[in-house]
């Protein structure tokens, strides 16, 4: 048993999908399927249940998972403590979000100038809850999150207000509409994430209190796949914005005259966990130039959408 092969665990045990895990420790699924067996093997017990390509963490598991991520966590503080001992301006940021935005990548490289030290690992995913459990397992030091976390121990900060519209392909029958109901919905195949997207389940609830349920035709697990699906023509989607006016869009946004829900945008991390200098700073960084951007442009509705995610 080595260092390594309880990283490899912990992030299985996480995200309980063996090929997402093994993108995002970007190692080869083969490889990182040998290792758990063998860590399996040397404590003597199978720590996950499998039925075909599932794996479903067991309660060995589940007791494991607890003592790896404390032991984990404890090393890391403790090597990242030493780190700003000799140098506060180096170390490591690690974020997860639904969604890398452009104005987000600009974010990082404007502190990237100012911290040239600094390591950056950014994960993406849309499951609401596979960004929690990393964010309480110690993988990543914060997270971008549509649900607001209310439970003992979890900071948050407001980071943006936001609308829900429909996207749709600029060729489709209703882009010209600006604005539609649901029932003008009831027939039009939609895109979905496979993941729990709050924002999602949100929209179809109201879509069955108006007596139907949205055909899904396809669902992804990447921002970045169902934007091309949509601008492709292949169905419409629920789509979270701030401003309906986005440049650049390779769909159109339409108002939703009964679905007038707003929601924020949250910067969720855990207030007992050590954060390194840097990490610290950039939090600083994220909030306070998104509260600038906000309320400089308030009044602008073209400018709107340049907020920060």
């Amino acid at each position: 048993m080595d260092l390594l092969q309880l990283k490899y665990f912990q992030t299985v045990a996480n995200l309980q999908h063996m090929t997402k895990a093994a993108q995002l420790l970007q190692v080869a699924q083969p490889a990182l399927s040998v290792s758990i067996s063998r860590l399996e093997e040397d404590i003597g017990v199978p720590l996950f249940n499998r039925t075909g390509r599932n794996i479903v963490l067991n309660d060995y598991g589940k007791f494991f998972l607890k003592r790896v991520t404390s032991a984990l966590n404890e090393l890391e503080a403790g090597c990242q403590e030493i780190t700003d001992l000799s140098d506060s301006e180096a170390g490591s940021i690690a974020v997860a979000a639904s969604f890398i935005s452009k104005q987000f990548c600009n974010i990082v490289a404007t502190f990237a100038k100012l911290y040239p030290k600094a390591i950056f690992r950014i994960t993406q995913t849309t499951d609401e809850k596979a960004k929690l459990r990393l964010l309480e397992s110690g993988d990543v030091d914060m997270i971008v999150t549509l649900k607001l976390i209310e439970q003992p121990g979890i900071a948050y900060e407001p980071l943006a207000e936001k609308d829900i519209f429909l996207a749709v392909a600029p060729t489709h029958k209703l882009a010209d509409r600006g604005i539609v109901t649901l029932q003008d919905l009831a027939g039009e195949s939609f895109i979905n994430f496979e993941a729990e997207h709050s924002i999602q389940s949100l929209c179809h609830e109201m879509c069955f209190k108006k007596g139907f349920a949205p055909k899904v035709m396809c669902t992804c697990d990447s921002s970045q796949t169902l934007m091309n699906l949509i601008a492709a023509g292949s169905g419409v989607a629920f789509y979270s914005s701030v401003g309906q006016k986005r440049p650049g869009l390779p769909f159109v946004l339409l108002k939703v005259a009964d679905l007038s829900h707003k929601h924020f945008l949250y910067l969720a991390w855990e207030e007992q966990r050590y954060f390194s200098k840097v990490a610290l700073s950039f939090r600083k960084f994220l909030i306070e130039n998104n509260r600038v951007r906000t309320r400089i442009h308030s009044n602008d509705e073209s400018k709107k959408q340049e907020m920060l995610l």
